[in-house]
């Protein structure tokens, strides 16, 4: 579209417009990439789209109308792991457990409910772990001290 301006002033003022609009634009820009570049607000939409193919899975429907509409994530783990215990092999078991779990946290419901329990108890490891260290250097630095001491 060919714009036809009176004055060069006319011009000027159009100019400066576009380069108004055009920064604004490109700032909206940035907040929006700067969002995205979070990897919890990433992770969260591939949690929803994951879930949204999930949901549009036949079976899946099939097992949720099956239910009457009450299907969260912890049955999806519950019968994924009952399924998973009547195979063959140990791989076989593990790989099952392990589909059926994660499809359970895709399932479930949103919120944040703290730590869970193989985290508490990996961390509770990890810190005894250290108190034990500490306490073993502090015990040989004290028998190191009560050594020199005797020598001397």
């Amino acid at each position: 579209m060919t714009t036809r301006y009176a004055t060069l002033e006319q011009f000027r003022a159009a100019k400066l417009s576009a380069r108004e609009e055009r920064d604004a634009y490109a700032q909206k820009l940035k907040e929006s990439w700067s969002v995205l570049k979070e990897p919890a607000t990433r992770g969260l939409l591939l949690r929803d789209a994951m879930g949204d193919a999930l949901r549009s899975w036949k079976p899946y429907r099939r097992l949720q109308e099956l239910l009457g509409g009450h299907l969260s994530g912890s049955t999806v783990s519950s019968i994924g792991v009952a399924f998973a215990s009547m195979q063959g092999g140990l791989g076989k078991r593990l790989l099952y457990s392990g589909i059926s779990m994660l499809l359970g946290k895709l399932i479930g419901d949103q919120e944040e409910k703290g730590p869970g329990l193989l985290s508490t108890l990996a961390s509770a490891i990890g810190s005894m772990r250290t108190r034990i260290r500490e306490r073993k250097a502090q015990r040989e630095a004290e028998e190191s001290e009560a050594g020199a001491s005797n020598r001397d």
